[in-house]
């Protein structure tokens, strides 16, 4: 079996798991967070909670990244670190990660651009670490707040 044939077998589809979820980005409604944290360990994703209530800036989020993902003393807090560490650990053995971030909305509140530019980069990068071509793991993300709807 191949490594692309391996990865397709490990996916796990989380919209199917939880078809509740609005589209990507996953921005989860408060009241949903109890459900997530029920559903996302037995899909086959690996879940680290990350709280935000104490981010005022975008360093402060890599830091809790790299706390969480226990990186080694060599790796810096920031994107390219992140992202190195990840393709490391994962050339060997694909992981499966669904990475829940509470009190999000404290972070926008504080940092409006840092917010933005953290969901908008951790997005694209879960996108090309999943890339089947080129496979090092499943990462998913959950940004969980009492958000303002239109509705």
């Amino acid at each position: 079996m191949s490594a692309q044939d391996e990865s397709l077998d490990t996916w796990v589809d989380v919209e199917d798991a939880l078809p509740w979820l609005p589209t990507e980005p996953y921005f989860i409604a408060q009241e949903r967070h109890g459900r997530l944290l029920e559903t996302l360990p037995g899909s086959g994703l690996s879940v680290l909670e990350i709280d935000l209530v104490h981010a005022r800036q975008e360093s402060d989020l890599q830091a809790a990244l790299g706390h969480a993902l226990d990186k080694p003393a060599h790796y810096a807090d920031n994107w390219d670190a992140l992202r190195d560490l990840l393709k490391e650990r994962g050339a060997s053995t694909p992981w499966a990660i669904a990475i829940v971030f509470t009190s999000a909305p404290a972070f926008l509140r504080a940092d409006v651009h840092g917010f933005v530019r953290a969901v908008s980069v951790l997005h694209n990068m879960s996108r090309e670490l999943s890339n089947i071509d080129e496979f090092y793991g499943q990462l998913e993300l959950f940004y969980v707040g009492e958000w303002l709807s239109a509705h």
